[in-house]
C-alpha cells in the first residue's frame, strides 16, 4: 500500500490521489515514469518526484520513522503492510484517566518480543525505549490521545517518535464503533476466562490492592489484563489494515 499512496507529496490530498489513480498511475514507479500528471502542475512534477525519490530510498532502507515522517498522522496506518513485523503494539494502564496519572504498568509486544514493565520495579524511560527498539511503527488503541502524551509526561526520555497506528480512529473509519473491547467482541476475538470481565477501573482497583497491601493475585491480573490488551491489538490491526486498504485505497491491490 504505501508505494501506491501519493499522500506522501505534500500538495496532494484525497481527492487529488484518487484523480491520479483514476488517471492509471497506481505507484511510485508510475509517477516518476510519467511525463505528465493529471493535478501536478508541470513546474511542480520535478519537486514531487524528488520526494517519492527520498521516500523510495527510506522504503529500500526499512526506515518506517522517516517514511512515516512524510506522511499526515492520520494516514500513517498506510505504513502496516510492509511495517506489521516491525511494529509495537503497546497498551497501558494508569492510577487514573489525567495526563499526570501514575503510569503503573505498560505492556509491548514489539520486534524484539514481549516486555510488561511494571512501575516501582523496571519502567522508566530506559527500559520503554528498550522495549521500543527496532520497532518502526507504533500500534495502539486510543494511545495517539491517551497513552502516548501520558507516557510522554511521565517518561520525556523515552523514545517513542514512531509513526502510530491509532485503532480508535482506524476502525471509526470502516464502520467499527466503541471501546476496545466492544471491538473484540464485534470481531469474535475473546479474552481468557478470569478477565473478560476487567476493565480499566478494576485495572486501577487492582493497583490500589497490590499497592496497599502487596495482593500478587491482584498484581498478576493486572498484568495478564494489560498484556490482552496488546495482543489483541494485532488481528484488529490486520483486519481493519484490510478494509481500510479496501475502503480507502480506491483499488484492489497485492500488497
Amino acid at each position: 500500500m504505501i508505494e501506491r499512496t501519493f499522500r506522501i507529496i505534500p500538495s496532494v490530498g484525497p481527492r487529488k490521489e484518487k484523480g491520479i489513480w483514476d488517471a492509471g498511475i497506481m505507484s511510485w514507479s508510475d509517477f516518476l515514469s510519467s511525463e505528465r500528471v493529471p493535478g501536478i502542475p508541470c513546474g511542480s512534477k520535478s519537486v514531487c518526484d524528488s520526494v517519492l525519490e527520498t521516500a523510495s530510498v527510506f522504503l529500500s532502507e526499512g526506515d518506517g520513522r522517516s517514511l512515516g515522517g512524510m506522511l499526515p498522522r492520520g494516514e500513517q496506518w498506510r505504513l502496516y503492510g510492509r511495517f506489521a513485523d516491525r511494529a509495537a503494539f503497546l497498551d497501558i494502564e494508569t492510577d487514573g484517566l489525567a495526563r499526570d496519572s501514575l503510569v503503573t504498568v505498560v505492556t509491548v509486544q514489539g520486534p524484539g518480543g514481549t516486555a510488561t514493565l511494571v512501575n516501582g520495579r523496571d519502567l522508566d524511560s530506559d527500559s520503554l525505549s528498550s522495549a521500543l527498539r527496532g520497532a518502526q511503527l507504533l500500534v495502539t488503541f486510543n494511545g495517539s490521545c491517551f497513552d502516548v502524551p501520558v507516557l510522554r509526561n511521565s517518561f520525556p526520555d523515552a523514545d517513542l517518535g514512531l509513526p502510530h497506528y491509532d485503532l480508535r480512529f482506524a476502525c471509526r473509519k470502516v464502520g467499527y464503533r466503541g471501546g476496545l473491547k466492544t471491538i473484540e467482541r464485534q470481531m469474535g476475538i475473546t479474552r481468557p476466562e478470569g478477565i473478560e470481565e476487567v476493565d480499566g477501573m478494576e485495572a486501577v482497583r487492582l493497583w490500589r490492592r497490590w499497592e496497599r497491601s502487596g495482593d500478587r493475585g491482584a498484581l498478576e491480573t493486572l498484568l495478564e489484563y494489560n498484556r490482552a490488551d496488546t495482543l489483541d491489538l494485532r488481528p484488529i490491526a490486520d483486519t481493519v489494515y484490510d478494509k481500510l486498504v479496501r475502503e480507502h485505497a480506491g483499488f484492489c491491490y497485492a500488497d
